[in-house]
This record gives structure tokens, sequence and C-alpha cells, in this order.
């Protein structure tokens, strides 16, 4: 997969032209940057299927009228700790960061903060949220309920989402732990790329439309994916899909598909977002400190054969950050052939 050719571009050209891109399918201005944003910092991180190659389902959402590119989120209810936000089945980033910026508030107000977001579509890249909080001083976690494509443990038919988890601590150095993870052997992203190439991937990612467990990809984009680690990614992808469904008024299992339905009834989408203020219960410099101590420890054990380094969630996506704002940002030369034919049907410039 290392093999896939791709280009380099500046940060800001590519941002620029997600915007447009965004703006000519029929965002506000406003959604339109917001959602390049978080687009953008998923490329620079080296996660370019949450980036502008995802950001196509984004536009097809648009065009088929099951995303409102006007559409801004609200708050509808709320406590002292707690809030409940209505996307009105805006972009999903926006509503994303108003709520991320909606529990920051409340838990710095509060000590603790839960918000809620309906009426949302896809956040996508939700390690970006958890980052936002951690980069507050807060903790943070941030589940998604997703459309079904995802076999239980002991199945073969889509039951469950990908459901993806993300949490956020401050540390004692530059840039927070952050954990992003999909519930799901792999995520359908993953899945997608592989697929792009004809491609295969390991043993026990999946099931074929026919229930066979297969490896290549193209199949099990058809079929189904395998739950994470067996009965365990099971367990977890259930978890998630409860506390972001029901827990704050979203749909979940077959009930949430009708979310991107383009006639008659619609579902409702949720997303969870929690934040916690570390000086709530004690002295935040120290619990950072603490926390850095700890990934310090975690990080000095005797390494296996091979290992160049042990890393912590986040560490290396943040690292590929930095590079990619100095040396420019890398994008899978097939990705880039499908934006030109996105940007031709919207009438967009692609840059040189």
């Amino acid at each position: 997969m290392s093999d896939r050719p791709t280009r380099t571009m500046a940060p800001e050209v590519l941002r620029d032209f997600m915007t447009r891109m965004l703006c000519a399918a029929g965002c506000s201005d406003v959604n339109a940057r917001d959602a390049a944003e978080v687009f953008l910092e998923a490329d620079l991180r080296g996660i370019g299927l949450q980036g502008l190659d995802h950001m196509f389902t984004m536009l097809d959402d648009l065009e088929r009228g099951t995303i409102d590119g006007q559409g801004r989120a609200e708050i509808v209810r709320e406590g002292p700790a707690t809030a409940l936000i209505d996307g009105h089945r805006g972009p999903g980033q926006p509503g994303g960061v108003f709520a991320t910026d909606t529990a920051i508030r409340k838990a710095k107000e509060a000590g603790c903060a839960t918000v809620g977001l309906i009426n949302g579509a896809d956040i996508y890249m939700i390690g970006y949220y958890a980052e936002r909080m951690a980069r507050a001083g807060l903790a943070g976690l941030v589940f998604s309920a997703a459309s079904s494509l995802v076999h239980p443990h002991g199945g073969v038919e889509r039951r469950l989402g990908t459901n993806p988890l993300a949490i956020g601590i401050p540390t004692g150095g530059d840039d927070p732990f952050v954990l992003d993870m999909a519930t799901s052997a792999l995520s359908a992203s993953r899945i997608r790329f592989a697929a792009y190439h004809g491609e295969h991937v390991p043993e026990g990612m999946g099931v074929d439309p026919a229930g066979k467990p297969t490896t290549e990809a193209a199949a099990i984009e058809a079929g189904a994916i395998a739950p994470l680690a067996g009965h365990k990614g099971y367990g977890l992808g259930l978890c998630v899909a409860l506390l972001s469904g029901p827990l704050v008024g979203g749909q979940i299992g077959a009930a949430i598909e009708g979310w991107l339905s383009e006639e008659g009834e619609r579902g409702v989408r949720g997303h969870t977002f929690m934040a916690i203020d570390p000086a709530a219960f004690g002295d935040p410099v120290e619990f950072r400190t603490n926390s850095q101590a700890y990934l310090d420890e975690v990080k000095s054990a005797r390494r296996a054969p091979g290992v160049d380094a042990i890393r912590y969630p986040g560490e290396r996506t943040l690292a590929r950050r930095r590079e990619s704002l100095a040396q420019g940002v890398q994008v899978l030369e097939k990705t880039w052939e499908i934006a030109g034919r996105y940007a031709a049907r919207l009438g967009v410039d692609v840059p040189a």
C-alpha cells in the first residue's frame, strides 16, 4: 500500500480547492470553511481516507439533497452541564465544532459536560474534536453512530456501523494524547482505499456478500466488515451505538439508514461529545505532568526486534502534521484524479 503514487501540494492550496468545491456544491461560506478545515487536518496527518478523498461522500450527499449545505446547528435544550444540539441536517463538521465548543464551555463552568448532536451528518475525523477539547485543557470523548457496515460477532450480515470513538487528553508536551479508532477490524475508508487499487487486506477483516471470509477489499466493501478483535470490538461497537444513538435521541441499526433518504421520513443520526475539566478534581498542571510521565514510562519499555520506537496514539500523525505544514501535504494520485472529475462537474478550477 505504501507504493501508491502521490503528489505533494501546499496545504493552503488544498484548503482553498476544497472550500471552493464545497461552496459550488451548495454550502454556505462558513460551512464550507469549517468542513474543509477538518478534511485538511486529516490530509495533513497522513489520514487521506478521512480527507479530500472522503469529501466526495459529502459532495454526493449535497447533490442528492440529503445534506443541507446552508444548515446551521443550534442548541434546542440545555442544562448546566448538558446540551442537545440540532444540526438541521447541515454538514457534520460545523455541527461537530459547535458541539465541541459547547462542551468545552460548559465543562469549564460545571466541571464536566455532555453534549448530544442530532440531525447532523457524518462529522468525519472524530479525533479532531477530541483533540480540540484536549488543546483547551480538557479530557474529551467523542462517540459516533454510523450506518450499518459491520457484521456482529458470530454473524455475517451488516448490523453495526464502524462506530468510531475518540479520546483526547492534555499532556505535559506540545501535543495532546489522541486516540481515534473504529470499533471494526478496519474502517470503511481503509477498505475503500484498498478497493481503489484492487488490493487485498489481511485475513479476518470481513466477509463477501455470501458471508464467506475474504481478503479482497472490493468483496468486503460489498459484503460486511468484521468487528475489531471479535467479541471485544463487537461489544465496544454496541456501546458506541447506544451512547451516540438512543442516549441523545438519535437512531441506530436499520432506522439510521433513513438519514440518507432523499424523500419521505428521514432518520436521525446522533453524536455524543463529553468534556472533563481536570481542575474539577485537582491541579490541572499536575494532571498533565503525571499524564506525560506515564506516557514517557510506556515509551521507555524495551522494544521488540525491528521496532524503532514505541509510540502512543496520535503521536505519529501529529508528527506527520508538522512535516506536512513544512514540506507540503501528500494526496494520492487516484484521489486527485477523482477530485478533477468532481471539480469539472461543479465548474471549479483545479489548482495547477
